[in-house]
């Protein structure tokens, strides 16, 4: 599924779907979509794995190549040892330092990244996409009861509350799912750093 497939999606649950007549422009469902990956992003983001080269003398690791970080997990290094020796770290304005100087070997970075989804590609499983979907539709049923308050005579005068009601079921399920999916509700076993 790509982005194009989503909205249709999302269009077809709010059966906005006349393309000559749109309720909601495909700005305004594109920016729905983004705003529920972002917040499907920090429940449960993509688990990576990285090495990066220490610098000689330095204690900053350059991670400018970690596109989409959300947080630093652990920094290994050196790499090799048992029990494993994680780096207390500083992760401050995009930028990464370790306790101790590097000596120009790798050192092991596990971060958490967001997700994508966009023309081309989603990394959203596909078990999860109708997460995206109750958002997103949430969100957009939520914005239409807002805008036809003044306009009861254009929408017709149930329009707000049917829009407000479908939209609230929507979120609470949306939020429902989310909560079960997250990391945070998940035992995560947590690192015990080997240095002193």
């Amino acid at each position: 599924m790509n982005l194009t497939e989503m909205r249709a999606r999302v269009r077809e649950d709010l059966q906005d779907t006349d393309s000559q007549n749109y309720r909601w422009t495909d700005d305004e469902v594109d920016g729905a979509i983004t705003r529920v990956v972002i917040e499907y992003s920090l429940h449960a983001p993509i688990e990576q794995q990285d090495d990066i080269a220490t610098t000689d003398g330095d204690t900053e690791l350059d991670i400018s190549s970690l596109s989409g970080l959300i947080e630093i997990e652990s920094v290994e290094f050196p790499i090799g040892y048992k029990p494993k020796y994680f780096q207390r770290t500083e992760y401050w304005a995009g930028h990464l330092y370790m306790q101790d100087e590097g000596n120009g070997n790798d050192a092991r970075v596990k971060w958490l990244k967001k997700h994508t989804l966009d023309a081309q590609s989603i990394t959203i499983p596909a078990e999860h996409e109708e997460i995206i979907v109750l958002g997103a539709t949430g969100y957009l049923a939520m914005s239409a009861s807002a805008y036809t308050v003044d306009r009861a005579s254009i929408a017709g005068r149930h329009a707000t509350i049917n829009f407000k009601a479908w939209g609230k079921e929507r979120l609470d399920r949306y939020d429902k799912k989310l909560k079960a999916v997250s990391r945070t509700s998940r035992v995560i076993q947590r690192i015990f750093y080997s240095g002193d």
